[in-house]
Parts: structure tokens; sequence; C-alpha cells
């Protein structure tokens, strides 16, 4: 079953802490009808020799909202004096005793709550109570103020009055005036399971010895296994002892599942009010909130402290979390708390996805994870536990239904910011984006320039250098939004980034970060339609200037290797070539000075031919062109020792290409001795320090061993 949240309805009573309700108006649970059958219950029922009512159910159920609903149907009767009797002022049984007696007259005789029916007869009883008090101790301690207070004058005349006649014959005259009343007293005393064990004791033992005054009823509230665990001793059953005492129990109802679930869904859009940050991935809200949610809860308790929890965590992680998650997760944490450690301790069984080659080498260590993901799911209720995996952490699907998801499947994760992906469930966990990680806002600043090819240039500009790889990895999931008319702006946008990435390898597994810009480029052309894909072509060269982002760019979209079609014609592909050679062979040197991979663009543009004598472009022996295609030629072996962590480099240059661009090794070392006159006395960069060095090692006839 699934349906759509409704429209808040701005009940306040879910944000009142743990506070219970106070009146029918914050009522969630449509429990006035019962609270009125108990009231009903009391003022008929004979209490001639006193009687006891529980109203019993575990913590968090209701029972004190309960008992305030009754108790404001009691106060309205005019036949009824309410008396509330709070047990945690007291300490010991003799000022327990005490108290009690000293509570019910301070009540009985005050003027604002003495019914007009009642009024003389409680102020005569409540006079009574005040002489049985003071014979059963002169002295009276204050509760909380931990000091003893002797009203001397006052205190002086109780005990007279009190010493003239007994406990015994002042009990009689009590229950004389009580049977005369017209009308009842009702005594409420409320969370007795949260006292000590033999504070609990302690109050029945009160309230038997003094249950029997006529025209008292004892509403009592408390967890029946709580008090019968209290009152059980060795040789008595504490069940049993309870049932002398209480002759009428009612025991709170569970929520119904539908009044719960309102309960919760409306608590959950009241702080969700302010948060627009829903992404696609919130369609799964429905399922999500019905299969792993509501199941974990049972009480308006239960919900109120997720409620109180939720509103942090989204305020604190919305901006990059799918709301969905954050609600399954927050639940799982509040409710069931070792599930979500569990979920904390095992990130990779949850998130990595598995390729067919790669899980038949690692059968143990799937197994492990399929062990992992069995415990996760023990801490929950069966369905929630499977539903969890289905709706929030699918990779895991492997272990529970063999399904398998694909990079395809991680990477639109990464983009939806589920916890599904790792980087988005350790930021749930951790609060903290991981070095290099881009945060939603930027990325989503680039999504919403793409529609403008000035907008989109300057989103660029303002994310730095080092997360610029992220967001581009990002943006591919994202690239089939783009207007389909912007595809020419926005790809030429994107090939103009190359300049900002290093051309140092960041490692031995270090493949080039170009990628990150050929990926969506070359998603953009494939939805170019196939008749206007020559025109597009020609449109993004042009206005690329960049020869490396030009051959780069007709590498993605011309001739393919037989897994990839081509997306523009051979005859287009031909002519686009033959214009960058053209360009490239008469390109200025302050141009070419600064190209990025200078070599690499010179050698695949133009068939170079190392027995010419000449060189393939005209500003080759310049020596700002002669350094750029030293550096660009220039790269790094890195190797280590089996069993080692050392790792060993080694410079290398393309040596073969370099001649075949200067025409020759004579031509090449004229230029490069060119060179090493005209930077004499100025700063170098250390990479062409290092690319003569390796050129002077190459002309002496060194190679490397494994060429």
């Amino acid at each position: 079953m699934t349906e759509p949240l409704p429209t808040p309805d701005g009940n306040s009573a879910l944000f009142s802490g743990d506070d219970p309700i106070l009146n029918a108006e914050d009522d969630l649970l449509n429990r006035s009808r019962l609270a009125t059958a108990i009231a009903d219950e009391v003022q008929a029922m004979n209490a001639k020799r006193g009687a006891v009512v529980a109203i019993t159910g575990k913590w968090g159920t209701g029972k004190t909202s309960l008992l305030n609903l009754i108790a404001n149907i009691l106060r309205e009767q005019e036949a009824v004096q309410v008396v509330e009797f709070n047990p945690w002022f007291f300490s010991g049984t003799d000022h327990l005793i005490r108290f009690f007696f000293d509570e019910m007259a301070r009540q009985l005789s005050s003027e604002r709550s003495r019914k007009r029916r009642l009024k003389d007869a409680t102020a005569s009883i409540a006079e009574k109570f005040n002489k049985y008090s003071a014979s059963l101790s002169p002295l009276k301690f204050i509760p909380g103020a931990g000091s003893i207070l002797e009203a001397a004058q006052k205190t002086s005349e109780g005990v007279s009055q009190a010493l003239s006649t007994s406990i015994h014959e002042q009990r009689i005259e009590i229950s004389d005036a009580l049977s005369q009343l017209d009308g009842r007293i009702i005594v409420l005393i409320d969370d007795i399971d949260r006292l000590t064990r033999q504070e609990i004791r302690d109050l029945f033992r009160l309230v038997r010895l003094n249950g029997s005054f006529p025209n008292v009823v004892y509403l009592l509230s408390f967890d029946r296994k709580v008090v019968e665990s209290a009152l059980g001793e060795e040789g008595l059953d504490g069940a049993a002892y309870l049932e002398k005492i209480v002759k009428t129990s009612v025991e709170v109802p569970p929520a119904a599942d539908e009044a719960l679930a309102s309960v919760l869904r409306t608590g959950m859009l009241e702080v969700l009010a302010d948060i627009t940050t829903l992404g696609p991935s919130e369609d799964r809200l429905p399922d999500v909130f019905w299969q792993v949610v509501r199941p974990l809860f049972g009480t308006v308790r239960d919900v109120k402290r997720f409620l109180s929890s939720l509103t942090l965590t989204v305020r604190s992680a919305a901006d990059e979390v799918s709301l969905t998650d954050l609600i399954a997760l927050e639940s799982i944490r509040v409710m069931r708390p070792v599930a979500h450690d569990l979920i904390a301790q095992n990130v990779s069984a949850l998130t990595t996805v598995h390729g067919w080659q790669a899980d038949r080498r690692s059968q143990g260590a799937l197994a492990a994870d399929a062990e992992r993901i069995s415990a996760i799911q023990s801490e929950l209720p069966d369905d929630v536990g499977r539903a969890l995996i289905r709706y929030i952490f699918p990779a895991a699907q492997l272990h529970t239904e063999n399904l398998w998801h694909g990079n395809d499947s991680l990477q639109a994760w990464r983009r939806d910011g589920r916890v599904a992906h790792p980087t988005i469930l350790k930021y749930y966990l951790h609060r903290e984006l991981p070095s290099g990680t881009a945060s939603s806002s930027q990325i989503d600043s680039i999504i919403y320039a793409a529609g403008d090819e000035r907008d989109f240039e300057s989103a660029l500009a303002a994310i730095p250098d080092c997360l610029l790889e992220d967001v581009l990895d990002r943006f591919l999931a994202h690239v089939d939004g783009v207007d389909s008319s912007r595809i020419p702006e926005v790809a030429i946008g994107l090939l103009k980034l190359f300049p900002r990435f290093s051309e140092e390898s960041a490692g031995m597994f270090d493949f080039g970060r170009d990628y990150t810009v050929l990926r969506p480029v070359r998603k953009l052309m494939q939805r170019v339609a196939p008749d206007n894909a020559d025109l597009v072509a020609r449109t993004i060269c042009e206005a690329t200037q960049s020869p490396y982002a030009r051959l780069r760019f007709l590498s993605l979209v011309g001739k393919q290797t037989e897994s990839e079609d081509r997306i523009i014609s051979p005859e287009s592909e031909e002519v686009l070539r033959a214009e960058l050679r053209e360009s490239l062979e008469s390109a200025p040197a302050d141009t070419l000075s600064s190209e990025r991979e200078l070599l690499r663009t010179v050698v695949q543009a133009i068939d170079c031919d190392a027995e010419s004598g000449e060189p393939a472009i005209e500003a080759a022996t310049t020596p700002a062109v002669t350094a750029r295609l030293l550096e660009t030629g220039l790269s790094t072996s890195r190797s280590n020792t089996l069993g080692s962590v050392v790792v060993n480099s080694e410079d290398r240059l393309a040596w073969d290409a370099l001649l075949s661009v200067f025409g020759g090794e004579a031509q090449l070392s004229v230029a490069v001795e060119q060179l090493k006159e005209h930077i004499v006395g100025q700063e170098v960069s250390p990479r062409l320090q290092r690319a003569i060095a390796a050129f002077e090692l190459y002309e002496t006839g060194w190679r490397p061993r494994d060429l």
C-alpha cells in the first residue's frame, strides 16, 4: 500500500517534547471517547468503602495523556473534587504518609479548587486531614528542601489537638465525614512506575491502608509489569498483591495503525515544511515511509523522539543527502540504534557494486559481506530489513536477491544524493565531505547555468581547480537534462577547461584527468540528432581555439572502436581534421607555447616524418615552442618491487615522436641548444629542467631497459 503524504495541519502537540497532552484538542490518538467512559465509570462505581482504579500500559503508550483527559472531564462535574498527588516529592514511608494527608488537606481547602456543592463538606474534611497529619508528625519535612521547618505556633496547636484524640478515632471521624459527602474525591497518582522499587512499595502500602475511606477513589497510572516486579518478593506474588489493592483496571490500548501513521506523517510534514531540496529520488518516499519507517513506531512518544532529531538532521544534511534516505536512516537511528551502528560499520558491504569477473575472484569477501548485511537485517523487523536493502541500499541486493547493479547505477545514486553511494553515506554519518569533493550546491550551480553560455562558463570558473574533476564527474549524470538547443554552448564551455587540469600525473594509477571533460562532451553529442551532428560538430570546432581540445573532440565524434559508433560523418571528420592540421602547421609560437599536450597533438594531427629534415610545424624551432614540445614529451615511469611499498620513478621522453616533429635528431639537437641559450639567466620550471636533462641522456644513446 502506498499513498502520498497529506498536507500538514499545524498540529503543535507533536512538538511539545515528551510532555503529555493537557486537553482534548491535542488528542492525536482519539482517546477522548475512552476518557469519557472511564470518567463516567469513576463517578458511577460503588465507593462506599473507597475504590482503586488503575490505568495501565507500557511507557510511552499515553497513560498520562489519558489521565489528563479523564481529569479534565471530572473537574467539570460539580459533585467531584479532584486531588492530584505527586509521589515524587517524598522519601520514606513516614514522609509519604504525612505528605499525602497534608496535600489532601491543602487541595481540599483551596478556594480555587473547591466546588460549590462540596465547599463546606470538603473544608471540614480538610481540617480533619490537617489534624490527622499533625498527629502523625509534629515536625513536617518540606519536600525538596532537605531541612526541618518548625512552625512553632501552628504546630503546637496541631499537636495539642492531635494528642487529645487517638489516631484511630481520627480515622473514624474522617470516614464518617466522607461517608456523608454528597459526591466524591478523586485522587490522581501518576508515574508510579518511575519510582524506585521501595518507593513503589511504600506508595501501594499507603493506598492499601487508606483506600477504604468512603467516597474516595484512587485513580492510579503505571506500567503493570514494573509495579508487579517491585511488589514481588520471596514468598509474595506481586501480581496477587496488586490484585488485592486494585479492583478495576483499564489497559491503555495500543495506538491504531492508521492513527499513529497519521501522527507520524503530520509531524514529518511539519518538520519538512521549509525544506525545498526534494530531489528526483523522492518518489521512493511513500514506499520507504510505509515499509521502512512506519513499522518501527509503536507510540506517540516514539514519534516525538524521532521528530525532534529529524529536524536537526534535515537542516544539517538535506543539502547533500536525499530526504527519503535521511528519514529512513534517522528512524532507524532513533528506534533501532544497534542496526544503525552496524550500518555505520559496514559502508562497503552496503554500497559496493561488483563486476562479474571480480566477484568470481572474491567469493570469500562476498560471503563475509552477506553475513554483515544479514546482521543488520536481524536487528530490524523482517519486512523492514528487506525493504531497507531494496529502497535504501540496492547494491546490497546482490547478497539478498542476487540482483546486480553496475557503475551506471552508482553514478545515478551519486547524482540523486542517495546513501546507496559510499560518499553520500559517509557524509550522512560524519557530516563532512571527503577532500576533493564538491558540495551539492556547487553541482547545482553548474546544472542550473547550463541553459546560458556565459552563465555556464561563469559557474565553471567559480569552481576551484581542486574540485573541478569531482564536479565534472558528477555533472555527467545530469547531461541528459541539458536542453538540446544548448548542447553546443555546453560542449564548448567544457572543452575550454583542459588548461585548468595539471599535466603532472597524480600517481601510478592516474589515467588522465581529461576524461572528466571528454565523457560529458561525448554524451552531449550522442543526444544530437544524426542529421544535425555534422553542423553541431563544426560549430564546436570553430569556437574552440585550442588545437588539443579540437583534436580530442574529433576523436570523440569521429571514427570509434567496434563497440562505439561514430557520431559525425567520415566526410565531415576528414574536413575538420584537415582544417585542424592546416591551422596547427602555421600556428604562431605564442599560440602553441602554452598548448596542452602539444607533442601529442602535433603527432596525431599531422603526418610527421623523422627523415624529412624539416619540422612538422613552422614554430617548432622557436625556443618557447621547443620548450613546450619537450615538456609535453616528458613522462614518468613508476614501478615497485613485489612485496615492497617503495615506488621507483624514472623520467622518459617520447623520443621518436620528438624526432618526427623536428624532422630528425640533428634538427632536434639544434633546437634544444638554441633553447638552452635562450633560457640562460632565466627562471625555468622544474618540468622543463627535467625534460632537458632527459634529452641530454637520450642524446648519449641511453634508452630505458624495457624499450
